[in-house]
């Protein structure tokens, strides 16, 4: 243990522990070893060999410090040099789940990390302390662990530091805003002593750290000087006042010499700090450089004589609209932007006292007149600075609505010394901007809020909540206060972040993607996306999902729907090809056996019932087909087009003769897809084309083209044409427009077809005019491969 642990320990002053400690060590009944730069560390040697015991605490240290051993909170054991256990107290045998009968085992049996167990042996064969910070898994705690060596083996402290690390965490924060702060930070202990400066600091001052380090606020080399140049008396400076007052110091302006005459004007904000006993301890300062502002009031005295020239010129033409008042306030000048801002007519207000003008005229053409006067006129009596501020143009009457934008400042010298510059700049364009962001933000946090059926986020790289809402959040009864700042290891269930915690990675990474999951007895269809700014660099991930539960139970249901139709389809095909079948039989029967019998009309009447049998087996097979579309159909894979358009040209060849038809074709491009479905599609266009062609020559066009992700495929050719009135009914299972005396068919191959192009993704449909032909197109997915 260290001193400062048994004294705190005692409740002692730490030169009175020192002292007895050290008399125990004159008896040997304790040893001791100096670390660090001024630090030393008390252990008990062993007595033979033996382990250490509660007897061994009082009667080897005496009844108080064995009294601290046994109070000890953190863990504190001793090992041989074999590395048994000797001795531990109670924190140690909790940290390591021992009890008693540990005294003579193995530490190396324990539940040890690398670090530690190579801090034991660097420990004993270097016979020098090892001091280090290690992670103890099993408690999910940081320790901070210091081993000693004695004649007898090794003595180890552990203190818990977990928290202390988490302070170490945020201080880097901390640590990381001062040090990049555009404004000098700076820390003086009670004794005038310079602690710390940043690295602005450094630049105000014009010294490396380790000077600035060096240097007191009563350094003979630096002088604070007030705006003549004359030394500040104790009683002005920040740091006295600050010890002698306890209160904070605001905007103290003074100027620094430094020791090659340079000068710098520093504006000083100051605060004490106090330590646990109520007494300052140390001050900490924001430094700003306002040498620049300096030098600016200093060109403006100087250039006190030009005032005139300036008006009539470069002033009076500028945005900024000026006021120059004399040392009365009275309205000496302003500028042409004035006059526009404020409707003032510069002859008629030219002598006017400006606290009366604002009254009578300027103020009431504010949203807030009252709080705009108090503003402007707030400065007039002490005639100082005025800070920025904003203010509203109602625009009633011939003025136009706008923002302005309100700072003055004193004239120090010259013709108006005592009066004071005002400017007002117009700011309409940027609260505009800043109005429309708003509005943006408003609303696109009013889309997140109320995400419908679903919820959507934004995440960070730790995977937690930045941004997220929805009606599936307020559904579920997730408390707004347990989204935010919420990472989806603390939202989820470990099962689910397992699912999903890779689809989050990846959009951190720049990749999109989709999944599935449940959660909470609800089907969840979510989408990852990275997030990226101007450069295209990701900075965050953005998750959306959707409840899709009715969707998939009304899939589900469809399915089961579809499959009970394929079966009602294959037993009612079925049942009614066999008395067909019979029909057909005995029609062929009567045609064969008294076919010599029958007169004309006889003859007549059984054609049309053997074609009527014939139709209606074709329309049976074609209904059992259609309804097989989506349950009956062959895995996608890669289809040429061109080769299933080359299969139907060979299988229509004779067809195609016979007609003299002519069919011109582009490249057809690979689709994925069922090769016999897309054959089926291409045979029903082109039969058409060629069975509705009228009294020409079917003249047959092919083409394709794509349109971003999908191929548009056409088949055009020059028949008779489709009424647009019949364009969508044609479409529909057994709609025909003609009679079976005009032209044969089914009315079932369009139907058909749409339900193959709906299952590959696409749709189709039919541009034409009667008489003029008719061009049948659909669309199909894109593949890059």
């Amino acid at each position: 243990m260290t001193t400062t642990e048994v004294a705190e320990q005692l409740d002692l002053g730490r030169r009175s522990t020192y002292e007895r400690l050290e008399r125990l060590v004159d008896h040997d009944r304790l040893e001791t070893k100096k670390v660090g730069g001024n630090g030393r560390v008390w252990w008990q040697p062993s007595t033979n060999g033996q382990a250490f015991t509660t007897g061994w605490k009082r009667d080897a240290v005496g009844s108080d410090l064995g009294e601290v051993f046994d109070r000890i909170s953190d863990s504190f054991y001793a090992l041989d040099e074999g590395l048994r256990f000797r001795y531990l107290n109670d924190t140690a045998a909790d940290l390591f789940g021992l009890d008693e009968d540990a005294i003579g085992s193995d530490i190396r049996n324990e539940n040890l990390t690398e670090t530690y167990e190579n801090a034991l042996y660097e420990a004993l064969k270097t016979q020098e302390a090892v001091v280090f910070e290690d992670y103890y898994p099993p408690w999910d705690k940081w320790f901070l662990n210091a081993i000693y060596p004695s004649e007898s083996g090794l003595s180890v402290y552990s203190r818990d530091i977990t928290e202390r690390k988490r302070r170490e965490r945020e201080l880097t924060r901390y640590e990381t805003i001062v040090e990049t702060s555009p404004i000098g930070i700076t820390i003086v202990d009670s004794d005038g002593e310079m602690q710390f400066a940043n690295d602005r600091a450094e630049e105000i001052y014009g010294r490396s750290k380790d000077q600035i380090n060096d240097l007191s606020f009563d350094d003979s080399e630096w002088t604070e000087v007030d705006v003549d140049g004359e030394p500040l008396p104790d009683g002005e400076k920040p740091f006295p006042q600050i010890m002698e007052s306890g209160e904070p110091v605001f905007d103290n302006v003074s100027g620094i010499s430094s020791p090659d005459g340079e000068r710098v004007w520093i504006s000083i904000n100051g605060a004490p700090v106090y330590d646990d006993h109520g007494e300052i301890e140390s001050a900490v300062f924001a430094i700003e450089d306002i040498t620049e502002s300096k030098e600016r009031e200093q060109e403006l005295r100087e250039s006190e004589a030009r005032y005139r020239s300036l008006t009539n010129d470069v002033l009076d033409t500028s945005d900024v609209g000026t006021f120059i008042l004399n040392s009365d306030f009275e309205v000496v000048w302003i500028n042409e932007a004035i006059e526009e801002f404020f409707g003032l007519d510069r002859e008629a207000i030219v002598g006017q006292n400006k606290r009366a003008l604002i009254e009578a005229e300027i103020a009431g053409i504010f949203e807030e007149p009252e709080r705009f006067a108090n503003r402007v006129t707030a400065t007039y009596e002490d005639n100082t600075y005025t800070e920025e501020f904003e203010s509203h143009v109602l625009g009633e009457e011939s003025l136009e609505e706008r923002w302005v934008n309100h700072w003055s400042q004193p004239i120090e010298s010259g013709l108006y010394a005592g009066g004071r510059i005002e400017h007002y700049t117009d700011i309409t364009e940027r609260k505009e901007r800043e109005r429309a962001l708003e509005e943006s933000e408003r609303r696109y946090r009013t889309l997140v809020e109320n995400f419908p059926n679903g919820a959507v986020g934004l995440f960070d790289d730790d995977l937690q909540y930045t941004a997220i809402g929805g009606e599936l959040l307020d559904a579920a009864g997730v408390s707004p206060e347990d989204r935010i700042g919420n990472s989806v290891y603390d939202i989820y269930p470990d099962e689910i972040v397992k699912e999903v915690e890779p689809y989050f990675e990846a959009a951190l990474e720049g990749e999109a993607s989709s999944f599935e999951a449940e959660y909470n007895d609800r089907n969840l269809f979510a989408y990852t996306l990275p997030v990226r700014n101007n450069d295209e660099e990701v900075f965050a991930g953005l998750l959306v999902v959707q409840d899709v539960t009715e969707r998939r139970e009304y899939q589900r249901k469809l399915e089961e729907s579809n499959e009970r139709l394929e079966q009602f389809a294959y037993a009612a095909s079925h049942d009614l090809q066999e008395p067909l079948r019979m029909v057909t039989s005995y029609l062929q029967l009567i045609e064969d056996r008294y076919g010599d019998a029958l007169d004309e009309d006889g003859e007549e009447f059984l054609e049309f019932a053997v074609d009527g049998a014939e139709r209606m087996h074709n329309m049976i097979d074609g209904l059992l087909e259609y309804s097989r579309i989506e349950t009956r159909g062959d895995p996608f894979e890669p289809v040429d087009l061109d080769d299933v358009l080359d299969d139907v040209r060979e299988d229509f060849q004779m067809r195609i003769d016979e007609s003299n038809a002519e069919i011109t074709t582009d490249d057809l491009p690979c689709v994925d897809g069922d090769a016999s479905q897309l054959r089926q599609v291409f045979q029903n266009l082109l039969s058409n084309a060629i069975e509705y062609s009228g009294d020409e020559p079917p003249q047959i066009e092919i083409s394709a083209s794509r349109d971003d992700e999908r191929w548009l495929l056409s088949v055009q050719d020059n028949g008779i044409g489709i009424d647009p009135d019949q364009q969508e009914r044609i479409f529909e299972v057994f709609q025909r427009l003609h009679t079976h005396e005009e032209h044969s068919g089914t009315g079932i191959g369009l139907a058909l077809s749409r339900r193959v192009v709906e299952r590959h993704g696409g749709e189709i449909w039919v541009e034409s005019e009667p008489d003029e032909g008719a061009i049948f197109s659909f669309t199909l997915p894109a593949v890059d491969a």
